[in-house]
């Protein structure tokens, strides 16, 4: 099959070869004040120590800020089901956001940032470093503390995934799920 050029701005990306899984960062300000945002720019890069990253704001973006303030961020996994208030979720900013997503927010176990219950599983984490690259802050988090329901922990291995329900950013708009689980 041909193979024609494909530009680099990821804009103009469509189809994206490079989805992401959708998450959303839960923080506190300094002032106590809750924030959430939905990344896909997310990885694991170090599982000794469980190191992740985030990236995708400018360094005087809300969260990045609150990051840098507090020392600390929750990983919320989103599920199908909340996609949507995601997506739109955008749209505001603040205290807005959670109010209109309706997002309930709880307390972490070992951190000082507020988890999204909605979500079935989450990461505590602190912060291990950040580092501006082109024109965003990428933020580095060691994982202190995992949770998850408990009805995907105790399922079958070939239910864990469907119950997890990710979701993977494709383009503005677009998103697919993970659940087509196969084994090699």
């Amino acid at each position: 099959m041909k193979k024609v050029d494909f530009p680099i701005d990821k804009h103009l990306w469509h189809p994206s070869p490079v989805p992401g899984i959708i998450v959303i960062i839960s923080t506190y300000g300094s002032n106590g004040e809750p924030n959430i945002a939905p990344k896909s720019w997310f990885q694991m890069i170090s599982m000794n120590p469980p190191i992740v990253m985030f990236a995708g704001g400018n360094p005087g973006n809300t969260t990045e800020k609150n990051v840098i303030e507090t020392k600390c961020f929750a990983i919320n996994f989103v599920h199908s089901s909340i996609a949507g208030k995601v997506f739109e979720c955008v749209n505001w900013h603040g205290r807005e956001r959670i109010e209109k997503t309706e997002f309930k927010l709880v307390g972490a176990a070992r951190i000082n940032a507020p988890l999204v219950d909605d979500c079935p599983a989450h990461l505590e984490c602190v912060l291990h470093s950040s580092q501006i690259i082109g024109g965003g802050l990428v933020v580095f988090g060691e994982i202190i503390h995992a949770s998850m329901r408990e009805n995907i922990m105790n399922a079958d291995p070939e239910t864990r995934y469907k119950l997890l329900d990710q979701i993977l950013f494709l383009e503005n708009g677009v998103f697919a799920g993970i659940n087509d689980i196969s084994k090699v």
